[in-house]
């Protein structure tokens, strides 16, 4: 099986004794009837495809990760080198970190997508009971746990303690019991829970042309739990999770070949090297199943010829700005995959002439990162990566700097394994004046590495608490109002919806200075 299927699952309609005689008798069909549905092997892997991995999907419009209300894209926009061009409030206030509860958009939609933990601790429960082989019953347990995780990590990422519903009050619905957030250190231990124990069940990866690639790991768990560790400050177990992902039974490591492409770092995001050894969890796309939307929402609609190819139809939103773009090294093959220059067939379009216009470099350098490949519209069926191993790696540099106070010969070693096949000269330790250094040269480097990747440069710049400083740096240089200076720390966090506080009646509060 080359992709993971959601299944709708969609029960029979039953009138009971309707053929046999006159009378009547209700059914209610809006509940699962536990002695009928699920009750095989087959119903608990339709349950946990659905519940588990539905969450995750980039498809267009829908899903946590898809690139115009996804979680992913929201922080990389909220950091120090996103913007998008077309200029309305829900991409101004991200941009100057000035966030807003407008419902249904970037900064609160992931908090409604949040009720598919219940889901999950629901078919936990359901599939339980069923009788089956208990080696894959197990499986499909730890898989929902996995997903319980990383939805929680999520989360929490973005709004702080999250609200967990237990099996009791998940069973009883019509008791419309309000539930308030778990505080910060039991938001923390769910995480950590429900991680741990899926990666004591579940393979430890899976590689290209395994049936059940794209499935969940103990890979994705340990990632997972180490950005945690990391996001809590938690040195000790962030490096135990890293050492734990170095092993070479999760066959983990670097693309350090270029393909037909101009660089390695270039033939990571290919059609043709998909699945690599690199990838630690992507969301599988595939024409007819689902598609990412890239394209359209980073190229420019007048791109006519680059050495990246072309696109037809591009909308001109995402940029990196040109400030950002201007802290890459000479030489950085990471910059292959950015436009920084083009021709509409009648102008070129560079740093000296930017244009004046979403359709041109007015407001920064085209992040593409995605080869443009053979497609079918605007569709993208190249896997979306959402966790790799370089991400890692260089977690696991910081980790060490950050646990001893001091720049060891492994965490530069660990540095320069990323940097290097970046083309760059290596580090030594003489180019270091101490640990803070270390991490500020860090940062760069994994900001170079992973632009436009599921938020990192967020988590990194709130981790190491330069959020404030670095967007406020950004609101200067553009021009606009610099809020963030005044609000401070308390912008780590994006603001709960409206809906939820009202619906809470108290029991639910805004995070602090919303």
């Amino acid at each position: 099986m080359k992709k993971i299927y959601r299944s709708l699952i969609m029960l029979p309609l039953f009138a009971s004794g309707a053929l046999q005689s006159c009378q009547l008798e209700s059914e209610v069909y809006d509940k699962i009837n536990s002695s009928m549905y699920p009750t095989t092997e087959r119903d608990a892997r339709d349950l946990v495809t659905d519940s588990a991995y539905g969450p995750f999907q980039n498809d267009g419009y829908s899903g946590l990760f898809n690139i115009a209300t996804g979680a992913g894209l929201t922080a990389d926009i909220a950091s120090d080198y996103g913007f998008c061009s077309w200029g309305d409030i829900c991409w101004y206030s991200l941009e100057k970190a000035d966030f807003t509860k407008i419902e249904t958009r970037n900064t609160t939609a992931t908090w409604g997508r949040l009720n598919g933990i219940s889901k999950m601790t629901l078919n936990i429960d359901r599939i339980q009971n069923i009788d089956m082989d208990e080696t894959k019953k197990a499986q499909y347990i730890a898989e929902l746990r996995c997903g319980r995780g990383f939805l929680g990590f999520v989360g929490y990422d973005m709004y702080g303690p999250i609200i967990v519903a237990d099996l009791e009050t998940l069973k009883d619905p019509m008791a419309e019991k309000i539930l308030p957030r778990l505080s910060e250190e039991e938001t923390i231990k769910f995480i950590e829970t429900e991680l741990q124990e899926a990666a004591k069940v579940l393979p430890k990866n899976y590689k290209k042309g395994d049936s059940d690639y794209g499935r969940f790991t103990a890979g994705l768990c340990h990632t997972i739990l180490m950005k945690l560790y990391m996001q809590t400050h938690q040195w000790d177990k962030a490096v135990a999770e890293g050492r734990e992902l170095m092993k070479p039974e999760y066959g983990y490591a670097l693309v350090t070949d270029k393909g037909n492409e101009s660089c390695a770092y270039a033939n990571i995001f290919t059609f043709a090297n998909e699945k690599n050894a690199e990838t630690i969890w992507a969301v599988n796309c595939e024409e007819g199943y689902q598609y990412h939307l890239w394209y359209p929402h980073a190229i420019v609609g007048n791109l006519v010829d680059s050495p990246q190819g072309s696109f037809v139809g591009g909308w001109g939103g995402y940029k990196m700005l040109w400030d950002f773009f201007n802290t890459f090294e000479e030489g950085d093959q990471r910059t292959s995959v950015i436009i920084s220059e083009y021709s509409d067939g009648t102008n070129t379009y560079n740093q000296e002439n930017k244009g004046s216009s979403a359709n041109s470099l007015a407001d920064g350098v085209i992040p593409l990162k995605y080869k443009i490949e053979d497609n079918v519209g605007d569709h993208c069926v190249t896997d979306w990566i959402v966790y790799r191993y370089a991400d890692v790696l260089t977690l696991m540099s910081e980790a060490l700097v950050h646990k001893d106070n001091s720049v060891s010969a492994e965490a530069i070693d660990l540095l320069n394994q990323v940097r290097t096949r970046a083309g760059l000269p290596a580090y030594t330790a003489a180019d270091f004046t101490g640990a803070e250094d270390f991490i500020d040269k860090l940062l760069w480097e994994r900001a170079h590495e992973l632009w436009y990747e599921s938020g990192q440069r967020r988590q990194d710049l709130i981790r190491n608490n330069k959020y404030v400083e670095f967007m406020s740096n950004k609101c200067k240089a553009n021009g606009w109002p610099d809020v963030i200076s005044q609000k401070g720390t308390i912008m780590h966090v994006f603001p709960l919806p409206d809906s939820a506080i009202n619906e809470g009646q108290g029991q639910i509060k805004q995070n602090p200075g919303y």
